[in-house]
């Protein structure tokens, strides 16, 4: 994962909490869903700096030994062989202390072991100044993170939930685009589009961002390759077994969300077409009215009040919306026909997105919509 995934606020403050209870004393147990972004240990380890000795501890299947016995090993120097091999004995020992230990390569068989040593190393820990402690930073993935040792005084826990709202998607997905060959109206749907999809998942951002516009704005392919590569399927979704540590569901801005790539094995509710709409409104709707006001300004001469309409008589130029002016331009055989396509379009755009209807990519990419300012004379 690119490291500004982690220098944006969501991410970057979730790093920063973590690195605060380390500070203070705390060993940290991380409860991450599956498909988690990559690069936590190393976010984590450039915001602790040079305080502490960092160790990755990779964790082997094959090895059986209590999680005690492994530390002594390789930690501790000499031991009498009369002492006892113990939690206690180890946070106490002055070849052991000073370091931040990262475990990786937990899995379930391993867990129940190190579950039990983290509880007692735990209350170990408290009779141990905190600047003197080793202390373990814990990633339990997947259905590992449901079953979390008890949070005391010398161990906490931290959620991968709800970290990131649409603000940090969009800056990160803004970042992919940089120095892309699109118009900025293209940039700004795509990358929009892209974040209310990607909804918490960076990762589909990545996927989303080296694809072209059509695929961006019909993504249901590209969802399912996405949904496939993880395992998920609709029998899975529709059984219940898509918990928020399967990465399936999150939280962003306090509202809980499916994943849509898991959407796409069934979106009965068109719930994915829905984000793209609501994507496309954000910036399109104001694109055409900024376009309808230097429309009225451009064709003053042509366009005309009063104005009847179904809904009553328009008296002030002003008010004619886009349909009002696109009527009348194309009503006048001498307009300018560049001006009368381009209002045709910015009505196609406004009418679609006012049914709740995303627009076709065709209509982004057309000649009028990306060469306004010539056509307007800006």
């Amino acid at each position: 994962m690119d490291r500004f995934w982690w220098q944006i606020p969501g991410p970057n403050q979730y790093v920063a909490d973590i690195v605060q209870d380390l500070i203070d004393g705390k060993n940290v147990v991380l409860c991450l869903p599956k498909h988690m972004p990559a690069g936590l240990s190393s976010a984590v380890r450039l915001e602790i700096g040079e305080e502490w000795h960092w160790q990755t501890f990779s964790l082997l299947e094959e090895n059986e030994t209590e999680p005690v016995h492994q530390l002594f090993n390789i930690f501790v120097r000499e031991i009498s062989p009369t002492e006892i091999r113990n939690a206690r004995t180890l946070a106490q020992h002055q070849d052991f202390g000073g370091k931040i230990i990262w475990i990786e390569n937990l899995t379930p068989p391993l867990w129940g072991p190190w579950k039990k040593f983290l509880t007692n190393y735990e209350q170990s820990c408290r009779s141990v100044s905190k600047w003197n402690r080793t202390l373990f930073c814990v990633p339990l993935i997947g259905d590992l993170a449901i079953d979390p040792p008890r949070e005391d005084v010398c161990l906490s826990h931290h959620y991968w939930r709800g970290v990131v709202d649409r603000l940090d998607i969009l800056l990160f997905t803004a970042h992919l685009f940089s120095g892309k060959q699109l118009s900025d109206l293209q940039k700004q749907v795509a990358i929009s589009a892209i974040a209310n999809l990607a909804l918490w998942d960076p990762n589909v951002s990545e996927w989303l961002a080296y694809e072209s516009l059509e695929h961006i704005l019909n993504p249901l392919p590209i969802l399912l390759e996405i949904g496939q590569s993880r395992c998920w399927c609709d029998e899975m979704i529709s059984s219940g077994s898509d918990s928020w540590h399967r990465g399936v569901k999150d939280i962003i801005e306090g509202e809980e969300k499916i994943h849509s790539a898991a959407l796409a094995f069934n979106d009965s509710t068109k719930e994915i077409d829905r984000r793209i709409w609501s994507a496309q409104v954000g910036v399109l709707l104001p694109f055409v009215e900024e376009r309808r006001q230097e429309l009225l300004s451009t064709c003053k001469d042509i366009l005309t009040v009063p104005f009847q309409t179904n809904f009553g008589v328009i008296s002030d130029l002003r008010d004619l919306e886009i349909g009002h002016i696109e009527y009348q331009l194309n009503s006048n055989l001498a307009g300018n026909r560049n001006i009368k396509r381009l209002a045709e379009q910015l009505k196609d755009i406004r009418n679609a997105l006012s049914h709740l209807e995303p627009i076709n990519h065709q209509l982004l990419l057309s000649r009028e919509i990306n060469d306004w300012r010539r056509i307007l004379g800006k």
